[in-house]
């Protein structure tokens, strides 16, 4: 009996399930629907052509595989890849050489959140050779380090937002009042004061409960002025601020792949990456989740994604969930490289932020 991911299996369920994983690698390395003989080829001869046959039909029973053609081999299903997805989870770690390297692609020019966000993308794309993305965290999850407020015009305001970890933001805003200058300083100062390396997101709670529960006479009337407008204006940053920002790299590597390089095949891959809402809600459909998620072809929703694969994993600030990184490739995708370099890079992406932020 064999033991894997706490499944106990007989010789011929382990026979299967090598069988299995030959042919799903052979399908990612080629393109090509892989034959018995070549699994048989592949197995050194341990399994003879017509046993491997037998194996195939049973997967292709299960719906694991199909067959293009009728004198074709197989090819792994949706059903299929998942199945394979499932079987080498427990199996991703990577191996500390490995993982070395890739920490010392963030050297010590790696300063500023921008620097780690490009790095990133560009080593999900070049480890994978499939397009790279990594999203950004929203401004809710950095810490303010300084904030200015220039006025644009009578009821617009710009606010440069500096972070903690340099990251520089700025926000167009529309007020219901105007600001005169040296007001729109007085408010800034009075945010920087109380509320520098404040998480962002918890800033207008906190204003909340000094308007709500101030002492009438602990607080000057001019402080619960400066309160009441930046409290405004904090909202509005975080009402403008819904969705997070996106990087990618790495399109290119579509056009080499069989699959994508018809012309409407090509159209849809360059739509999705021109629809930042699609890709940015592809991302966030994740978030709540701290470690791997892999959608395969048909389990994508948007239609364009369904010829596609997409592994994504959370990284974190200050111990909390502030955003993913991931790989959008064909289903042919190779999954246990995907799934070990997209979580491999999200433990280094937070270790880098830990770096900066000192």
């Amino acid at each position: 009996m064999v033991e894997q991911n706490g499944i106990r299996r007989n010789k011929k369920e382990e026979r299967k399930y090598l069988v299995f994983g030959h042919i799903v690698r052979g399908y990612v390395s080629t393109a090509s629907p892989v034959s018995s003989k070549t699994i048989a080829g592949m197995m050194s001869g341990s399994v003879s052509s017509a046993t491997v046959r037998n194996i195939m039909s049973e997967l292709e029973e299960q719906g694991y595989l199909e067959q293009p053609h009728t004198s074709a081999g197989r090819i792994p299903t949706d059903s299929g890849y998942r199945h394979y997805v499932d079987m080498i989870l427990d199996r991703i770690q990577m191996k500390k050489e490995e993982a070395k390297r890739l920490a010392a692609e963030y050297d010590l020019r790696i300063r500023t959140m921008k620097d780690i966000i490009e790095r990133t993308s560009f080593l999900l794309s070049r480890e994978l050779r499939n397009a790279g993305i990594v999203m950004w965290p929203s401004i809710g999850d950095f810490y303010l380090k300084h904030m200015e407020l220039i006025r644009v015009s009578a009821e617009t305001v710009l606010a440069v937002l500096i972070t903690v970890t340099n990251v520089v933001k700025n926000h167009l805003i529309k007020l219901d009042e105007d600001l005169e200058k040296a007001r729109m300083e007085r408010i800034a100062n009075y945010v920087n004061k109380n509320y520098g390396e404040h998480v962002f997101s918890s800033i207008p709670g906190e204003l909340k409960r000094v308007l709500e529960d101030s002492d009438p006479e602990g607080g000057s009337p001019e402080d619960m002025e400066l309160a009441r407008s930046a409290l405004g204006i904090m909202d509005s940053i975080m009402k403008e601020n819904i969705e997070n920002e996106i990087y990618w790299q790495g399109l290119n590597y579509f056009m080499d792949e069989p699959e994508f390089r018809d012309a409407g095949a090509t159209r849809n891959i360059f739509r999705i990456f021109s629809e930042k809402d699609t890709l940015v809600g592809l991302m966030r459909r994740d978030l709540p989740h701290r470690g791997l998620r892999i959608h395969i072809g048909g389990e994508n929703d948007y239609e364009p994604f369904k010829e596609c694969s997409i592994v994504t994993c959370g990284y974190t600030m200050r111990d909390r969930l502030a955003g993913r990184i991931g790989v959008i490739g064909p289903r042919r995708m190779d999954y246990y490289n995907a799934l070990r370099t997209v979580s491999c890079l999200a433990d280094l992406v937070s270790e880098k932020l830990v770096e900066i932020d000192r």
